[in-house]
């Protein structure tokens, strides 16, 4: 398999693959491996794959739990922005974290043949972007919940995360390669990251 061969895709839409570009080229991650496709991971959506890529995905209140199989060398990332599922999403959609750990798992499993005590796990995002609470669900802040949310999917397989950065008042953008497993976290701008939430907030409000 050559590497710059667009991964394939479980689950969601097949966004295209752009090649890296010299603005683009910022992270250590990104510098080591120039010929990788880079994939864009927008919020509410999952990728599980055996080929090469990088995938970046911004988060506020939302969390991506990174996934992967060092012997096959597979790995999946999901970028969820709500604890709990409580409406049926559209077919390829994954905005709840309980449900999409689940499906995430499950693919492995079906698909590859991987069970949860073969994987390693990092989780990312989760902070508290927005001074008001946005959903007001339980008392905490949705970053909060979805942390919570996410640790809990885990735990009922077993899983703990080897990584975790979560929590805290600023947003991240996060590269991870499904070869390597390997991840760079990268701080944004705290108007980005509020951005995001305020959309996510509308979004969820109908």
């Amino acid at each position: 398999m050559e590497h710059g061969t667009p991964p394939t895709i479980a689950a969601i839409p097949q966004p295209p693959a752009a090649r890296l570009i010299p603005a683009m080229l910022q992270t250590s991650l990104v510098l080591s491996y120039p010929d990788l496709p880079i994939i864009n991971l927008t919020p509410g959506k999952l990728l599980i794959t055996d080929q090469p890529a990088i995938v970046s995905t911004i988060l506020g209140s939302c969390v991506s739990l990174c996934l992967h199989n060092e012997k096959l060398r597979v790995g999946a990332i999901c970028h969820g922005m709500l604890p709990r599922q409580k409406k049926t999403p559209m077919d390829g959609y994954f905005p709840y974290l309980d449900t999409a750990v689940d499906h995430m798992l499950e693919t492995l499993r079906s698909r590859f043949g991987i069970t949860p005590s073969e994987l390693r796990v990092k989780l990312f995002g989760g902070a508290s972007v927005l001074q008001t609470n946005m959903l007001g669900a339980d008392g905490f802040a949705i970053g909060q919940q979805n942390i919570a949310a996410a640790l809990d999917a885990l735990a009922r397989f077993g899983l703990v995360p080897g990584v975790q950065k979560t929590g805290g008042t600023e947003g991240y953008k996060i590269f991870f390669n499904t070869s390597t497993g390997e991840v760079f976290v990268r701080r944004i701008a705290p108007t980005l990251a509020k951005g995001f939430a305020r959309m996510m907030k509308l979004h969820f409000a109908h």
